[in-house]
């Protein structure tokens, strides 16, 4: 029986584009997407500009695969669903996802993507796709809750834990954060676990 092994110039495509985004998720995260160029990721990458061009011939072409590498890693706290308590679940998503290296990088892209038409252009649909299997998730993991209601309280979640990361800079006691955050679970908690009344006509 024939088995596809993968060639050795694949393994090697594949290891040095994820050299690359790693290189390009620590730039965002400490510098910013406007401070990110193509000569901080070379030097964070310790590999030459022209390696990362033959990859990623574009700034925003590189933004964008670290983005899905990131939105990937991002869908699995929310596949995780009802399995996990849903304060412990928020709890996880902000200290693993969002309050990561990552978690601030793709902050910056997204805030990016109101003003750099190119960059929006290359990552649209797949933000479209990752909220539309965002949504798949969280209704099949919510069956005694209204689904769109559960979308919504999702929704509201990760905008919320978005923005915590923007409103960092601005807190003067840094455990404020963390009481933010589980003051914020113990509520979503509350509506996420009851199922809501029906209406009455």
């Amino acid at each position: 029986m024939r088995t596809d092994k993968p060639r050795p110039q694949d393994q090697r495509r594949k290891t040095m584009q994820a050299r690359i985004i790693r290189a390009a998720i620590a730039c965002l995260d400490a510098d910013g997407y406007g401070e990110t160029s193509f000569a901080r990721i070379q030097a964070e990458a310790g590999v030459s500009r022209g390696a990362i061009t033959h990859h990623f011939p574009t700034k925003q072409a590189l933004v964008a695969a670290t983005a899905m590498e990131l939105l990937a890693n991002a869908l699995e706290p929310v596949e995780q669903g009802a399995s996990v308590p849903v304060r412990e679940l928020i709890l996880t998503a902000w200290d693993r996802v969002v309050n990561s290296s990552g978690g601030r990088a793709m902050v910056e892209i997204l805030v990016a993507c109101r003003t750099d038409a190119e960059l929006y252009h290359l990552l649209a649909d797949h933000l479209h796709d990752w909220d539309r299997r965002s949504r798949a998730s969280i209704a099949a993991s919510y069956k005694g809750h209204d689904p769109g209601d559960a979308d919504l309280l999702w929704s509201i979640t990760r905008t919320f834990l978005r923005g915590l990361i923007l409103h960092e800079k601005f807190v003067d006691d840094p455990a404020d954060m963390t009481r933010m955050v589980d003051r914020f679970a113990r509520l979503m908690e509350t509506q996420l676990t009851r199922r809501p009344a029906k209406e009455t006509t």
